[in-house]
């Protein structure tokens, strides 16, 4: 078997993420295949040009080329063009994929993804590429065998084709026999009795197949180990086959050709002609029609040995797509479970909670009698925690109705002074000491169009965030302006919103990875800020169903300024 079908399938996985990727590297090490890692986008293309790998697996979001441009460049490389690209990234959006798959992608998987899912499809892509390299290289025995002896590759029947060769060349070169012999064990010299076993012979076309011991065809023993066609132009002159002189002689045999039948650098057997015929030196013509006829045998073989791999390959590939509906049906249902779940608790807790906030604020604001300061404080850890709680069951109830696609958008007029507002009295818990928020909007703003819950969320999430992340007392700045013209659609107007905070800012590799689902730049129980790491990941969301886009300017130590841009109007 050649090289490159004993190795192991290789992958590369290109992932920024370090968690993620040695979560696939090991999903693929435990499986069996080498795997290689790489971490921008840059250096994965160097190694998939130069590794050329059996499988990609590929992040969008990477340093130096984005996950796009590396597909596309792969595919450009005729090196690269078969390769399976699956691109895992936490861009699930329909658009994303899309873009995605035009780039080059072979398959999507959005993150957070399971390793049974990755697995299965990763194993369907390898053995669609491979069944599709045997088919390759079947077609191309097929051609050839056609060239040769066209009448012999009409069937399948590997005997009857087999036998039809050696008929013809032995009717052609008048020999008393030939026969092709099949490659056993031991013949090049791992063991005292090498074998081989005969397939056919075209003097006993009835006959079965028998193992030879090739000790007694010394001639057979050296094509195979030397790659070449064996000729004994006199078999009574000739030191090969002295040993077996005697038992050659009676028979009348004068000349012996012994050709290797050899695929791609590989033995797989050989054919024997014996002739008793008058003229001993086989001609040149006639050695090259026995390279040919043994070149149709080998393709012959290999045709038959590959139909029989491809069977079992179509089989495999079969029980993979059926594994792979299963996994996929498993995994919708395991989805509906956890959003029904998470809808079902979500409002379990947010009716006593709404109770708990609900008088803890009579009591901070003395409805029920005065308090003390110690009772004041107390009063306030609890508003502050149960806020805090509430907005983290706000979060997972939209994450889930986010996932399930369940959420939708009602626009209106809204008034932006108005939901300002709001935020202000949603945030006013946040900090342990009352909360500065400036704001400066332009003097002409008008009401615009937006789902006025969702746009009061999104600043609320990233006022909340911007006093999280600031020393006690330092001021958090909102803006606004209008950007005429800059709708990519239609050249219509946006209004850009802007929240400014002097916190401890945001290191530039985190930028993007900030809006991803469950992020949070501090890991680990000590971690000084707390959250689940969604507030981001749903405002990004709510602003793209706006149809605008949000991103950060930061400086580490300075402060974070988080810009948002939605149109004027929808439609």
């Amino acid at each position: 078997m050649p090289a490159d079908r004993r190795r192991r399938p290789l992958i590369l996985v290109i992932e920024d993420d370090p968690i993620a990727r040695n979560i696939l590297a090991s999903i693929f090490r435990d499986e069996g295949f080498d795997v290689l890692e790489e971490k921008d986008g840059e250096r994965g293309l160097h190694s998939a040009l130069q590794n050329l790998p059996d499988l990609i697996c590929l992040d969008i979001i990477l340093p130096n080329l984005s996950g796009y441009e590396v597909c596309r460049s792969i595919r450009q490389s005729p090196a690269g063009s078969d390769v399976p690209i699956l691109m895992v990234s936490a861009l699930s959006k329909r658009e994303d994929i899309i873009k995605g798959l035009k780039s080059g992608a072979t398959d999507y998987i959005p993150k957070p993804f399971s390793p049974v899912e990755v697995l299965a499809r990763v194993k369907v892509n390898l053995q669609r590429r491979m069944v599709l390299k045997d088919l390759m290289e079947r077609t191309e025995q097929l051609k050839l065998a056609w060239q040769t002896l066209e009448t012999t590759t009409s069937s399948l029947d590997l005997k009857q084709v087999l036998l039809t060769l050696v008929t013809r060349i032995a009717h052609a070169l008048n020999g008393e026999r030939c026969s092709i012999i099949a490659v056993e064990t031991g013949w090049d010299g791992d063991s005292d009795t090498p074998r081989g076993r005969l397939l056919v012979s075209h003097d006993s076309p009835g006959a079965g197949e028998i193992i030879i011991d090739l000790t007694k065809y010394p001639e057979i023993l050296k094509a195979f180990r030397t790659g070449e066609v064996v000729v004994v132009n006199d078999v009574q002159t000739d030191p090969l086959v002295e040993p077996f002189r005697e038992v050659l002689s009676p028979l009348g045999i004068r000349s012996i050709l012994a050709v290797p039948l050899a695929f791609r650098g590989e033995i797989i057997g050989a054919m024997l002609l014996r002739t008793v015929r008058r003229q001993i030196e086989f001609s040149e013509e006639e050695i090259t029609m026995s390279k040919i006829i043994a070149a149709a045998g080998t393709n012959a073989i290999r045709n038959a040995t590959l139909f029989t791999h491809l069977e079992k390959k179509n089989l495999q590939l079969e029980r993979a797509i059926d594994d792979l509906k299963k996994a996929n049906l498993e995994l919708e249902n395991l989805n509906r479970t956890k959003s029904d779940f998470v809808s079902m608790v979500s409002h379990e807790l947010r009716t006593p909670l709404t109770s708990i906030i609900g008088f803890s604020e009579l009591l901070a604001e003395d409805q029920v009698g005065e308090l003390t300061q110690d009772q004041q404080e107390y009063i306030k850890q609890i508003l502050r925690k149960g806020k805090d709680l509430l907005a983290l069951i706000n979060d997972l109830l939209d994450t889930s109705h986010l996932e399930s696609g369940k959420l939708t958008v009602r626009f209106r007029e809204v008034n932006l002074e108005e939901i300002i507002q709001t935020v202000r009295s949603s945030t006013r818990h946040v900090t342990e000491v009352p909360p500065v928020i400036n704001v400066s909007l332009p003097d002409d703003l008008t009401p615009f169009e937006a789902d006025q819950d969702k746009l009061t969320q999104i600043l609320t999430n990233l006022v909340s965030n911007a006093l999280k992340f600031s020393k006690p007392g330092s001021p958090v700045d909102i803006t606004a302006r209008v950007l005429k013209g800059r709708r990519e659609t239609d050249a219509g107007d946006l209004i850009q919103i802007s929240v400014a905070d002097h916190g401890i800012g945001i290191p530039e590799n985190l930028r993007q990875k900030i809006f991803e689902q469950f992020f949070q730049i501090e890991t680990g129980t000590s971690r000084k800020y707390r959250g689940a790491g969604l507030g981001l990941y749903i405002c990004k969301s709510f602003v793209e169903m706006h149809g605008g886009k949000i991103w950060v300017d930061s400086i580490p130590e300075k402060g974070s300024v988080f810009h948002f841009t939605i149109p004027i109007t929808q439609g």
